[in-house]
């Protein structure tokens, strides 16, 4: 008896996590991209399309420093300038639109890019 109970509550846990992973909110990651990758003033890929509702990791890459600036849209802007190298955050884009963004410190020098979203 004693067996079965200890059976039936692991089986009842295991069910309750399990339904827990499956139905929690998570974000809908949808790319990277990477500031300074392979050492040039770019970003790759410097343009992407991806759904509403998604987000985007940006990674800095080499040659620092670099921030991320999306035209007209400071809510989803990094000023601050990342100076280590695989230092990273997330954007998440909630509605439509074309959203251009550049590196301040470089954008004389087109590190510039656009995210699609549908």
């Amino acid at each position: 008896m004693y067996n079965l109970m200890t059976t039936f509550i692991r089986t009842l846990w295991i069910m309750l996590i399990s339904a827990a992973v499956i139905f929690m909110p998570s974000m809908a990651y949808a790319a990277e991209i990477q500031m300074g990758s392979g050492g040039n003033l770019v970003f790759e890929p410097n343009e992407i399309t991806i759904s509403a509702g998604e987000s985007v990791t940006i990674v800095n890459g080499d040659l620092p420093p670099h921030n991320f600036v999306v035209a007209d849209h400071p809510e989803l802007s990094h000023p601050d300038l990342a100076f280590v190298g695989g230092e990273s955050f997330n954007v998440t884009f909630d509605n439509p639109g074309d959203y251009e963004f550049q590196c301040e410190p470089h954008a004389g020098a087109g590190m510039k890019g656009v995210i699609h979203v549908s």
